[in-house]
């Protein structure tokens, strides 16, 4: 079987997540410093991850649980 990458910024190399929903696309750095995009996001300059993707899925999973159990409390 075929896995297909889908080419969003959570499986590209330049991006570095910030948090469960967000981060800097280190691709391009401005004045402003990198600018943030949100990890569905898309360009024409993405490079592939690899493995980073399912290593930032699991952070994200685990991040949002532990805002789920602190919010329950």
């Amino acid at each position: 079987m075929i896995y297909l990458q889908k080419k969003i910024c959570l499986s590209c190399r330049k991006y570095r997540l910030q948090d469960p929903y967000t981060g800097l696309c280190r691709m391009d750095k401005t004045a402003d410093g990198y600018p943030t995009k949100e990890n569905e996001d898309t360009c024409d300059r993405w490079i592939d991850g690899g493995q980073q993707y399912h290593i930032r899925m699991g952070w994200i999973r685990t991040t949002l649980k532990k805002e789920e159990e602190k919010d329950s409390h």
